[in-house]
């Protein structure tokens, strides 16, 4: 059975209310950045210390509810143990897109194929937002109606690469993507790792945009939307808590001892 909050998915509202409560309780600061009216768009900085430096986000495709509650999920249940992160969280970058049960924005963009332009207010103030921050990983929560099992997009960095150790943190909540192509890119065992260039994706998701200069680890995580909304904000969380067992590989193991 879905949790009251589960049941409220397409709530941002209700989300934001939830997220002021949260970032009150942690010490942290919310702030708008963009937005209008009854859609405001809004980050969330942690002070941090001398952990690692997180960038997340959800809530760019509207049509995606588990990916904006498995992340405000996430942070109620673990943000004692990220007082030491420095952490930088879009909560939901398309509120109204979240309201409607939309991908798009209300001027019908896919925000997420538009980070190489500079006329795309939310976009540019997200852009102007981070400014010149680095990051020690960049990860975006997603979903997707289409997959029959949890799956992500991992840009090549560092060694090792995480993908695989990822998913298996998910599979007792949902089982790997079991197709060998998954729009047309190979998947395997639920890993999409490509090496990509301007060229080989013109229109730029926000994963690029992270992952060049910012991030050394840029991941897209997405979930299967057929499956229960449980189970899916469940997986995102054991993805991200498998993401900081990985950083306190990295070295960050005193600030990180609660993973």
């Amino acid at each position: 059975m879905e949790n009251a909050a589960h049941l409220r998915a397409h709530d941002d509202k209700w989300l934001i209310k939830r997220w002021r409560i949260l970032t009150r309780r942690a010490g942290w600061k919310m702030e708008k950045i963009a937005g209008s009216g009854d859609f405001p768009i809004h980050a969330i900085e942690s002070p941090g210390g001398t952990g690692p430096r997180l960038y997340l986000s959800s809530g760019i495709h509207g049509d995606e509810p588990a990916a904006p509650e498995a992340l405000l999920t996430w942070c109620e249940r673990r943000a004692d143990a990220l007082k030491h992160c420095k952490l930088l969280i879009f909560p939901c970058l398309n509120p109204w897109g979240l309201r409607h049960n939309v991908r798009s924005d209300a001027q019908g963009l896919d925000l997420n194929r538009c980070y190489h332009r500079r006329d795309v207010p939310v976009v540019q103030a997200q852009k102007n937002f981070i400014g010149q921050r680095e990051f020690d990983a960049a990860v975006m929560l997603h979903e997707d109606f289409d997959a029959r099992g949890i799956y992500l997009y991992e840009i090549p960095g560092p060694r090792p690469h995480w993908g695989e150790d990822l998913l298996a943190a998910a599979a007792r909540h949902i089982p790997h993507e079991p197709r060998a192509k998954v729009e047309g890119r190979r998947c395997v065992g639920g890993v999409i790792r490509v090496r990509v260039t301007p060229e080989t994706m013109p229109e730029h998701p926000e994963a690029f945009y992270l992952r060049f200069g910012r991030s050394p680890r840029s991941l897209t995580i997405e979930t299967p939307s057929e499956f229960s909304m449980t189970a899916r904000v469940a997986a995102h969380g054991a993805v991200l808590d498998a993401i900081m067992r990985n950083l306190k590989k990295d070295g960050y193991f005193s600030e990180l001892s609660k993973f």
